[in-house]
């Protein structure tokens, strides 16, 4: 029963990120083990909309290490339980509530015995930055103690990366790259043990560097993307774009201009704007007041998933009294066709 639950919230989630962007593209596939204890490590560049793509993008029924402050609420917390979400805390959650963290542990160790997939981004904090932070070792905590309590277990790290065209404009596209999976044994000696976990976040690391766009001088971040950009470098294509950068001179490289093409589908758009009139309204009332902005697709997704189609609904059944409920059907359907056509052809900037 909980895993129909499960996938049928999981078919939801991804008719919204099918609403949500204009293309979500997944390479690597065939490096997800079918079965076995499994660490899915992502970079985390999107707030829930990265949480959310890996287990759309994946036949693996997946547990999600996530932050403990989204829990608060009761009726919230049965929900997000229900749904393998494992609440995870951190010092802003006050120091008090840390230990609560060895029940976490525990509970992810039974999870790899029962060779389950577990998500883990292990940067510890989203960003908007085209590259990979810092990892922490929460995910090494968690293989180290799986192996001394289960030393026999195979464990395997599939790297995930996540990269967008644009983080905050709408429609933006997605690709997701699965890495080869790691085999995390060999990293780790359960009997004299290395603290740091020096070996394996470096190898994690540079694992996820080459699945996404990194950019390792901080100091000309802003610059090295303005490179980038005049460069009209594809950022769906982190292979491609990490090679540039290798060859990227100090002096700053002619601008490619790009060739505007009109967008024969504009009065389609522009239709949806009106059709949308209300949602949209509530989309202008609530984006100033998002006080962190990586969660502004977050936001937009909620929107698409919950009062675009309701307002539809509601339309559309006003047009089933007053007129007919085949013309409130056709209304719902021009409501579908419409979007999809706006989402999947509006021209969108980095």
């Amino acid at each position: 029963m909980k895993y129909l639950w499960y996938n049928t919230v999981k078919f939801i989630v991804k008719i919204g990120l099918f609403f949500t962007h204009k293309k979500i593209k997944v390479h690597g596939t065939e490096n997800i083990p079918k079965e076995g204890a499994i660490l899915f490590i992502g970079n985390h560049q999107n707030a829930l909309i990265d949480a959310i793509i890996i287990p759309t993008t994946t036949t693996r029924n997946i547990h999600f290490l996530t932050r403990a402050s989204v829990f608060k609420i009761k009726i919230v917390d049965k929900i997000l339980r229900s749904l393998n979400l494992i609440p995870v805390y951190r010092l802003r959650d006050g120091k008090e509530n840390m230990d609560k963290n060895i029940a976490i542990f525990n509970q992810c160790f039974e999870y790899l015995k029962a060779k389950k997939a577990i998500q883990i981004f292990a940067e510890g904090e989203h960003h908007l930055f085209r590259r990979i932070l810092p990892l922490k070792k929460g995910f090494a905590r968690i293989i180290l103690g799986t192996l001394q309590k289960y030393p026999d277990l195979e464990i395997k790290i599939v790297p995930v990366g996540i990269n967008y065209d644009s983080h905050l404009n709408f429609p933006s596209s997605v690709s997701v790259y699965y890495g080869k999976p790691i085999v995390a044994n060999p990293y780790f000696n359960t009997e004299k043990i290395d603290p740091s976990y020096k070996q394996i976040i470096d190898k994690v690391s540079s694992e996820l560097k080459q699945l996404t766009t990194h950019i390792e001088d901080t100091e000309k971040y802003d610059e090295i993307i303005e490179q980038l950009t005049d460069l009209n470098v594809d950022f769906l294509n982190p292979i491609e774009t990490n090679n540039t950068l290798k060859n990227l001179s100090s002096k700053t490289p002619a601008k490619k201009v790009k060739k505007e093409k009109i967008n024969w589908f504009t009065p389609i758009h522009i239709l949806t704007k009106i059709n949308s009139f209300f949602p949209l309204l509530i989309w202008r009332y609530l984006q100033p007041k998002i006080k962190d902005i990586i969660f502004t697709n977050t936001y937009r997704f909620a929107l698409i998933m919950t009062v675009f189609p309701l307002f539809y609904t509601i339309q559309a059944g006003i047009i089933s009294v007053i007129f007919n409920y085949k013309y409130g059907l056709a209304y719902l359907l021009f409501c579908i066709i419409t979007g999809i056509i706006t989402t999947k052809t509006t021209t969108v900037t980095p």
